[in-house]
C-alpha cells in the first residue's frame, strides 16, 4: 500500500491485480527502446521487453471528503473472451479497508471512463444481484461518457461496445448505482470539491476525463487511460490501438503534457508500475519522465 501527499490532500493506492504485456503492442521499434533504456529497465520493461500493467484504484482525501477514483474490475465478473478479468477473486475490499477507510465512508466515486477495469467495484454481488459497493457515495458520471455506453440512447449500436472488454459492464457496474439514486450526471468540466475538478480528455473513449487536484499550492492529475505507459508521455503520437478516437487522444495527451510541464503537477495514471506516479521535466531541451518520488521532494510516497 502507498500513500501520496499532495499539499493537504492524502492519496492511498489500492491494487487489484498486475498483468504483463509486450512492449511491441505500442508499435515502437528497437531503436526507440534503446534510446530510453536508461529509465525503461527494470521499472517499466523487463529483460523480455514486457511491461507491467497494474490495475489499481486511488482513494483521495481532500477538503474533508473521501473520493474513490477508478474502482478496478471487481470480483466474479464474467468476461469469457477476456481471461485476465474473468471471474476474479481478489482481496480488493480487504486492501481498501486496510487504509482505515471503509466503503461506507466514501463520499464520492469517480471513474475517468466506464471501461471494465475502471468501474467494476462500483458494485458488488449480494444475494445474486449487483448493489452499490459504496452505499453512501455520490457516483459522479460525466454525461458524455454515460451516454456513450447507455443502451437506451438513440443510435446505440451493440457492435460498437467493445464487447470483449465491456460486455455486461453497464448492466452490472453502472445501471445499479443509477437505479439506487446514487448517480450524479455532470458536464464535461465539473468541480467535485474546492480542490478537485473533472476535466475532459477525450479519445480513449468519448467522454474520457481526468481529475485535476489542487491543494496548498500543489497539483496532480489522475489521467486514467490517457497514458498506459510512460513512453506515451514522451511520445504522445504512440498508437497502441486502445483508443476509440486516436487523433483526439493525441490532442488530449499533448494538452495534459504541456499543463504538467508548466505546473510541475504530479501525474497519476491508472496503470503505471511502481512507483505508479511521477513528473515530466525538461532536461537538455527534451522532455524526461521523472519517477523518483524521494522523501526529499514535496510530494512524498510512503510504503508499508
Amino acid at each position: 500500500m502507498s500513500i501520496l501527499k499532495i499539499g493537504d490532500a492524502q492519496i492511498h493506492r489500492i491494487e487489484e491485480a498486475t498483468y504483463k504485456f509486450p512492449l511491441s503492442m505500442f508499435n515502437v521499434d528497437e531503436a526507440l527502446i534503446e534510446r530510453h533504456a536508461s529509465w525503461l529497465f527494470p521499472n517499466f520493461a523487463d529483460a523480455d521487453n514486457n511491461w507491467e500493467m497494474v490495475v489499481q484504484s486511488w482513494i483521495t482525501i481532500i477538503d474533508s471528503k473521501v473520493i474513490v477514483v477508478d474502482p478496478c474490475v471487481g470480483n466474479g465478473r464474467s468476461f469469457p473472451t477476456l481471461p485476465i478479468f474473468n471471474m476474479l477473486e481478489t482481496p480488493f475490499i480487504e486492501r481498501f479497508e486496510a487504509t482505515g477507510i471503509r466503503p461506507e465512508d466514501v463520499d464520492y466515486v469517480f471513474c475517468t471512463h466506464l471501461h471494465s477495469d475502471h468501474c467494476g467495484w462500483n458494485t458488488k454481488l449480494r444475494g445474486g444481484r449487483y448493489v452499490p459497493t459504496f452505499p453512501n457515495a455520490c457516483y459522479v458520471m460525466v454525461k458524455r461518457e454515460y451516454d456513450r455506453w447507455d443502451p437506451a440512447r438513440p443510435g446505440y449500436d451493440p457492435a460498437e461496445q467493445h464487447n470483449s472488454l465491456n460486455a455486461g459492464v453497464f448492466e452490472n457496474s453502472v445501471r445499479p448505482v443509477v437505479e439506487a439514486g446514487l448517480a450524479e450526471f455532470v458536464p464535461d468540466t465539473h468541480r467535485i470539491t474546492k480542490g478537485l475538478v473533472v476535466e475532459p480528455a477525450y479519445g480513449h473513449t468519448a467522454g474520457h476525463s481526468t481529475l485535476h487536484l489542487c491543494s496548498a499550492g500543489e497539483e496532480a492529475y489522475f489521467t486514467g487511460d490517457l497514458f498506459h505507459h510512460p513512453l506515451e508521455l514522451l511520445h504522445p503520437e504512440i498508437d497502441a490501438n486502445t483508443c476509440e478516437r486516436y487523433p483526439m487522444t493525441v490532442e488530449s495527451r499533448k494538452r495534459i503534457i504541456g499543463e504538467c510541464l508548466e505546473s510541475g503537477a504530479l501525474i497519476i495514471p491508472a496503470h503505471f508500475a511502481a512507483p505508479h506516479a511521477g513528473y515530466l521535466r525538461k532536461r537538455d531541451g527534451a522532455v524526461a519522465w521523472d519517477y523518483n518520488l524521494a522523501p526529499t521532494r514535496r510530494h512524498k510516497e510512503l510504503r508499508r
